[in-house]
């Protein structure tokens, strides 16, 4: 389980008796000598009731009297890379600015702290607060007096929501890094499609040319033909082999990361983005499954893509998990592969046949 560093706490109020009550709420440091009785008293008029002694996790603990200094503590935080989680700001803080103008000025700073304006008075409304301070998610408003426990749960409740939006934006963004990396792979993959088929595209103008040159002297040119006949196979060849590779790297190389990543927490966002993707890679590699799918006894690529997993030995529920079809498909798929091999109604076993095939289905 990773570790983290406790999280910090800024905690504004004007009042030295308030921020020492504050502390003991966090800290569970008690007053001594001739200020007990005035905490004592302090936590009264703040705190509803006091609350039975309970365990809470360390905080780190930043306390100011004044918005100009609270104001000046966010930007130190920023600066050496350990912001604040949450941030307890008294309203009215004299002889400095208040706490609303304190938490615009933070919040310019920091997006990401969560702020809970604290007051004793009713005469500023949350809906006024808002309109100063963005975004309200990260905003709350608590009328003195509280309960001791609520300010515990609050400081509780809010780091932990800052620390899971921390780790995820982390996440986001390692997931965008591996999405980037993908796309430039794939725009590579794509470039070089691209360039053999422009090659192979000129090079069967340049071959039709020949051939009708080649046809006004047959008669002469028999040898001549048979050589091109044979530059003929051999690029029809190299043609299957690229499709062969390109499905092979499709299936081996680029599907497998798209599974993996649509699997992972994306956004909706992101998960658009991966949809496109599969989209336009699918278009991409749709002719070559065509032909395929006319030398495997015509088989459709859905159904291609589940007799190879059954000829690996794959499992119908990992066939169900991998392709996101349901079993009830993945059945349906089945019987019609076994109908156009022509074992539909015997009780030859499917992968056995598929694995014979194996060798003819590996020749196309």
């Amino acid at each position: 389980m990773t570790m983290h560093p406790p999280p910090r706490i800024l905690i504004v109020d004007d009042e030295q008796n308030v921020l020492e009550a504050y502390r003991q709420v966090f800290v569970g440091q008690q007053p001594v000598d001739a200020k007990e009785t005035r905490l004592d008293e302090l936590e009264t008029k703040l705190f509803k009731a006091a609350s039975p002694p309970q365990f809470l996790p360390p905080f780190e603990l930043c306390l100011c009297r004044q918005g100009q200094e609270a104001v000046s503590a966010v930007r130190e935080s920023i600066s050496q890379g350990t912001p604040f989680a949450v941030a307890f700001l008294d309203v009215r803080m004299p002889p400095g600015p208040d706490g609303v103008w304190t938490a615009a000025q933070i919040r310019s700073l920091d997006p990401f702290v969560n702020i809970v304006i604290v007051t004793a008075y009713s005469d500023l409304s949350p809906a006024k607060i808002n309109q100063q301070v963005q975004p309200p998610d990260r905003l709350l408003y608590m009328q003195k007096p509280f309960h001791t426990h609520e300010i515990q749960q609050f400081a509780l409740a809010l780091s932990a929501k800052w620390q899971a939006e921390k780790e995820l934006l982390a996440t986001n963004l390692h997931l965008d890094q591996l999405v980037q990396e993908r796309t430039r792979e794939l725009t590579l993959a794509i470039e070089a499609l691209e360039s053999s088929n422009q090659k192979y595209r000129e090079t069967a103008k340049q071959l039709q040319k020949t051939e009708t040159a080649l046809a006004e002297k047959a008669d002469d040119l028999i040898g001549t033909n048979q050589a091109l006949q044979q530059m003929v196979r051999k690029n029809e060849e190299d043609r299957k082999e690229i499709e062969e590779k390109v499905l092979f790297a499709v299936n081996e190389m680029v599907a497998p990361y798209m599974d993996k990543l649509e699997k992972s927490p994306l956004n909706d966002y992101q998960q658009s983005f991966l949809k496109i993707i599969r989209t336009n890679l699918s278009e991409i590699v749709a002719p070559f499954m065509k032909d395929l799918g006319h030398k495997y006894f015509r088989l459709s690529p859905t159904e291609i893509n589940i007799a190879n997993l059954i000829r690996l030995g794959t499992s119908t529920k990992d066939i169900v998990d991998q392709l996101k079809m349901t079993k009830r498909t993945v059945d349906f798929h089945r019987d019609r592969i076994r109908e156009k091999i022509g074992i539909k109604n015997t009780k030859a076993n499917l992968k056995t046949v598929l694995q014979e095939l194996e060798g003819e289905l590996g020749d196309h």
